[in-house]
């Protein structure tokens, strides 16, 4: 720069005067301590004294200066080249250390967007240690408590490990919640340097640090600038922790809602057909020769219905439990679902007694490829649901055709209906919708079946009221298989 300012002040030595010449050193002075700081600065300004007295102070071509004037003016280029040298990089310093805290605010703020949208507690520790090793330029690992005691979670690199002497300083830190290790004057001889991350109720985990000489000689800024970031951390620790603490709690709540449902289901539901059993037994084992045989005929019966009604209930139960467990294992064949009808309407025939059935069925459905015991449990709870929320004389209609690709299947009845608050919720384990008391007792069991099977199958169902007057719908939607073989058959309701 100084070279530059002597050839530009050699040019204007012919139209302008010798002081005024020292401008132009004074110019490449300060753009050194713009461009480079103090120190280089004066060193132009040396350079800049030399060439102004060597190439623009009489006599020429010497650093002798004998004019007195001369003197002074180089004496005042001096002073005032220094001031500006000084101001000038000072003003540069605050420009480059803001410019320096903004880019790590930006970099905070980015680190902690990055929190906010961490879920897992293992994306968020490899996260924050990246973070850390980036903005410190050391290496990191972080270890958190579990139940084995203090663990390495993760670290960047992620090839670092640690000794019995660098887990005892760690577990160290985070029991006295202070800073252990190498640089500090609790456990000296670990390899790394830790520190606890802390929150409002103490420590949640621990920061190891190491530079390439293992201390990691901490400046003050790199130590609040941890500190942010470790704050940063921990929060979002803790609120993973507390949302697993709130899962686990919902949990447990929702097993001991469950529990108490399946228990209180158990207790009246099951007890009524149980009820009925022995009722009839007992009273067919007292009074032999004082009943006929209508009417013990009739009891008969009862015991019959009662058992088969209690056995239904168990199904339910265990296909509940084959549901939750995922054993459900689908055997898919390709069936024909005016068979499969035919047949849940032959099994439901006791329970549909005091109705009318009519079945409406698509001439040209294609095959589809089911689960021939699964996909009959589900038309039967839907049948016998239907039964039980319709009155005797009603007439229950089951309809299926196919359009776009697949096979929509629907049921409808004229009961009551399904309010609207409960269309959501009436595939719910154990919900019921409250009706009168004509209804058959049930564990609300049915309609979660149905729909974990036909889900299980591929398929969904969805629950409706009828748009022609009272009564539900319930809609059963399953995909046609490729190359599906079409086939026309009537079925007569």
């Amino acid at each position: 720069m100084v070279l530059a300012a002597l050839g530009v002040a050699l040019v204007l030595k012919q139209f302008l005067a010798s002081p005024n010449v020292a401008l132009v050193f004074l110019t490449a002075v300060l753009a050194s301590a713009v461009a480079y700081g103090l120190w280089p600065s004066l060193f132009g300004c040396l350079l800049s004294v030399f060439a102004y007295n060597f190439f623009f102070l009489m006599p020429l071509y010497t650093v002798t200066v004998t004019d007195p004037e001369n003197v002074v003016a180089l004496f005042f280029f001096v002073i005032v080249a220094v001031i500006v040298s000084n101001l000038t990089s000072r003003v540069r310093s605050q420009a480059i250390a803001a410019s320096e805290r903004a880019r790590t605010t930006e970099e905070l703020y980015q680190f902690s967007r990055k929190l906010t949208g961490a879920i897992d507690l293992d994306d968020l520790l490899w996260a924050t240690a990246y973070q850390i090793a980036s903005m410190l330029h050391l290496r990191v690992i972080l270890l958190l408590p579990g139940a084995g005691g203090l663990a390495v979670r993760t670290g960047y690199p992620p090839d670092d490990e640690m000794d019995a002497a660098d887990i005892a300083a760690a577990e160290h830190c985070l029991q006295k919640n202070l800073a252990t290790g190498v640089g500090t004057t609790d456990r000296p001889d670990a390899h790394w340097m830790f520190l606890p991350i802390r929150t409002g109720r103490g420590a949640v985990g621990v920061v190891g640090l190491s530079g390439e000489d293992a201390d990691p000689q901490l400046k003050p800024e790199q130590r609040r600038l941890l500190e942010a970031l470790s704050d940063q951390a921990a929060l979002a620790i803790e609120r993973v922790n507390l949302a697993a603490d709130v899962d686990r709690a919902r949990l447990t709540a929702e097993t001991d809602r469950l529990r108490t449902a399946l228990l209180t289901s158990i207790s009246h539901d099951l007890r009524t057909p149980l009820a009925s059993i022995l009722g009839a037994a007992t009273s067919l084992r007292t009074h032999p020769g004082e009943l006929d045989v209508a009417e013990q005929g009739e009891m008969i019966r009862t015991i019959q219905e009662e058992a088969e009604r209690l056995n239904r209930f168990i199904g339910n139960l265990l296909d509940m439990t084959r549901l939750e467990s995922g054993a459900i294992a689908p055997q898919v064949t390709v069936v024909d679902l005016s068979e499969l009808v035919g047949s849940a309407l032959e099994r439901c025939a006791k329970i549909l007694a005091a109705h009318r059935v009519e079945v409406r069925l698509a001439p040209s459905l294609p095959m589809l490829k089911l689960d021939v015991v699964l996909f009959e449990q589900v038309l039967f709870n839907l049948l016998d649901n239907a039964a039980k929320y319709s009155p005797a004389g009603s007439t229950i209609t089951v309809e299926a055709d196919c359009a776009n690709g697949w096979v929509e299947f629907r049921l409808l009845d004229r009961g009551d209906g399904i309010p609207v608050s409960d269309l959501e919720r009436i595939f719910d384990k154990f919900y019921r919708v409250h009706a009168a008391d004509r209804r058959r007792a049930g564990t609300g069991l049915g309609l979660a079946i149905c729909r974990g099977f036909v889900e299980a199958l591929g398929g969904s169902i969805r629950a409706g009221n009828r748009s022609d007057g009272n009564g539900a719908t319930f809609t059963i939607t399953l995909p046609v298989p490729e190359g599906a073989t079409q086939f026309v058959e009537e079925v007569a309701s």
